[in-house]
């Protein structure tokens, strides 16, 4: 995240936050009234371009 420090997988588990959270999804929590929750999310979430990175392709090219 470009917010600063992030917090470890376990935490952001405990707070609900799941560890493939993309951060453009955070932007969202304004039209929830969540704003105070808005510093641990950026905490806890990815970049789209950081999570394409970590895709793993499984089976093969016939």
């Amino acid at each position: 995240s470009v917010y600063g420090a992030q917090l470890s997988s376990e935490a952001c588990r405990e707070l609900g936050f799941s560890s493939n959270l993309l951060c453009s999804s955070c932007n969202l929590l304004g039209q929830f009234n969540l704003n105070q929750l808005d510093p641990f999310c950026r905490q806890c979430c990815q970049e789209e371009a950081q999570l394409e990175t970590r895709k793993v392709s499984f089976g093969t090219n016939l």
